[in-house]
């Protein structure tokens, strides 16, 4: 037993001064603390903050960067796109004329169609579909014969390079 009572601590003074030491001491200690969970809380969101920034406005600036390089990239195949079909509308113009000067040097096209006017005016339709079909395309013969006329004058006016 007697182990049993030297094995005990010493009881503590029950002062009113230890205790209100002791309540000081943990006041200061839980103010310490709060202050440093709210300095931590305001360096939490203000990181949190920042990097919510830094996203939308990395996002923004991706955003215009690719907006540029596709606007870059419409307007190089617009331009592909308008020296092909010029390329293809000299080739067709001159291949236009290859033919016009082998199959008739000496005749225009202008008078070509006039040849075929009078060839279809000779013509005796044998049923009202192929008159009809013969004056159409009398028609448009004299009308494609008139646009031609029309572009030879103003190829008078303007000579094509």
């Amino acid at each position: 037993m007697e182990n049993e009572e030297t094995k005990q601590t010493p009881p503590k003074e029950n002062s009113p001064e230890s205790l209100a030491s002791e309540l000081e001491t943990i006041r200061e200690s839980l103010q310490k603390r709060k202050s440093e969970t709210t300095t931590l809380k305001i360096l939490f969101y203000t990181g949190l903050a920042v990097l919510l920034f830094g996203f939308i406005y990395t996002n923004q600036t991706l955003q215009r960067a690719q907006y540029r390089s596709l606007e870059s990239n419409i307007n190089l195949l617009q331009n592909q796109m308008n020296h092909t079909l010029i390329l293809l509308e000299k080739k067709l113009h001159g291949e236009i004329q290859d033919l016009d000067a082998q199959v008739n040097g000496t005749l225009s096209l202008h008078e070509r169609i006039q040849n075929m006017n009078q060839a279809l005016d000779q013509l005796e339709p044998q049923s009202t579909s192929m008159g009809i079909l013969l004056e159409k395309v009398q028609r448009n013969s004299k009308e494609l014969s008139q646009m031609m006329q029309a572009l030879e004058s103003q190829k008078e006016i303007l000579p094509v390079p």
